[in-house]
């Protein structure tokens, strides 16, 4: 009786993807086919996410066991400990050597830059 009801389920099933699918355009059978295999391609990943994901997957059920007693004293508190670097002097200052002993050259500013404080001048790009 089961297998006779699953089989004529299949059956109707067949039949009516058949006279849909041959009332459809092109297009619109394309994007059901196209819908059909991304879900059926996600399907065994997203098992596979499930069964990742479960809290059991990879642990046992009963911890190993850790001989020597080492169960009551496997963590010791510590004191809680701050460490401040000492503030850094830059090379060149009074008193500070150089790294490689010699000093840095100086900065040379271009021959076309403006002098210190004067008025800036801006190129507008479009107006005359």
């Amino acid at each position: 009786m089961k297998n006779g009801i699953i089989i004529v389920g299949v059956t109707f099933a067949v039949a009516l993807a058949y006279i849909v699918g041959s009332r459809l355009s092109n297009d619109a059978l394309a994007v059901v086919v196209g819908t059909v295999c991304g879900i059926s391609a996600s399907i065994p990943v997203s098992i596979g996410l499930v069964i990742a994901s479960s809290q059991n997957w990879g642990k046992r059920a009963t911890p190993n066991e850790i001989g020597y007693d080492y169960g009551a004293h496997r963590f010791v508190p510590q004191q809680p400990m701050i460490i401040f670097a000492p503030p850094q002097n830059m090379p060149g200052q009074p008193g500070v050597p150089m790294p490689y002993g010699y000093a840095p050259p100086p900065y040379v500013t271009p021959m076309n830059a403006p002098m210190l404080g004067a008025p800036r001048e801006f190129k507008i790009i479009g107006e005359e």
